[in-house]
């Protein structure tokens, strides 16, 4: 696979996201390393001062008090991810419905909003395989699944980035982190002992359904492969053909089929897949107490 004279990169100037936030954005040149670092260590910042202000304020709950050390940090990683999602979820309606420039050309089209989202998730996942990687060091436990995901997201987003090709996919990929925020909601709702609520029950409900939601995009993200396969095989780098491809086959057979039959099992029986050996230890604790 070679990159034809034909085809390439080029940042498209027409009026984006970001143009209608503010459109002096539009015309800042986001090929400019230095540029993208700033939006890079800008986003990595932010997420860690969410992060922090999620445990300043947290620290008023007796609820999160009661938790492990490693449950508090996971609860603030939730907030965390969770704001990180409704930022994909904007980005990734708008590229999927009302962005046109990208869709001219899948492997190589660019816009200030496509670099702008790429950087920004770069930053995110920086500061979370950052966090992921000194939690499992300390702790000693790893999510294999979890670890997996977000490392070969930051390696397939810097990747994607340096090369600069496959922002079609990349931003219109964005989406499918719309189960983030609900997913948050259900492990909070679940430490705050709510699992039997309304409220509890419609969060997962509606989380469930993302992950479907998430099935439908993926086998979209096929389809927009095989129509656009010759310029995909003729002219996309074998880096980004191996990286992209390899992580929307992940993503389309290993991990949404499990995350949807852990999502949907939880529906039925609300256990905190994360933490069950806390769990054990609290009913364990609780039957004791009550031989006494």
């Amino acid at each position: 696979m070679t990159i034809s004279p034909a085809f390439q990169p080029s940042q498209a100037k027409a009026m984006g996201l970001l143009g209608a936030i503010n459109p002096s954005w539009e015309d800042i040149d986001y090929n400019q390393l230095h540029v993208k670092l700033k939006i890079i260590a800008g986003s990595f910042f932010f997420f860690a001062f969410v992060y922090l202000l999620c445990h300043i304020l947290s620290s008023f709950l007796k609820t999160y008090n009661g938790l492990r050390l490693k449950e508090r940090i996971f609860w603030n990683l939730a907030i965390v991810r969770a704001t990180f999602g409704v930022f994909c979820t904007v980005v990734g309606i708008w590229a999927l419905w009302w962005d046109q420039e990208l869709k001219k050309d899948v492997v190589f089209a660019t816009t200030p909003t496509s670099f702008f989202a790429i950087c920004t998730t770069i930053g995110f996942f920086l500061f979370e395989c950052s966090t992921l990687l000194l939690s499992d060091i300390i702790f000693r436990k790893v999510s294999i699944l979890l670890n997996l995901h977000h490392w070969l997201s930051l390696v397939g987003y810097s990747l994607i980035l340096w090369v600069g090709s496959t922002h079609y996919f990349a931003t219109n990929g964005l989406i499918l982190e719309m189960s983030t925020p609900f997913s948050a909601l259900c492990w909070v709702l679940l430490k705050c002992g709510r699992a039997d609520t309304r409220t509890w029950w419609l969060n997962q409900c509606v989380l469930v359904h993302t992950f479907h939601l998430r099935s439908v995009l993926e086998a979209f993200f096929w389809m927009e492969t095989y129509r656009h396969w010759d310029h995909i095989w003729a002219d996309m780098p074998a880096s980004m053909f191996i990286s992209f491809y390899t992580e929307l086959t992940l993503v389309s057979f290993v991990m949404t089929p499990y995350w949807t039959y852990k999502k949907s099992a939880q529906l039925f029986n609300p256990i905190d897949w994360n933490f069950q050996d806390a769990e054990k230890t609290k009913n364990t604790n609780g039957a004791a107490k009550k031989e006494k």
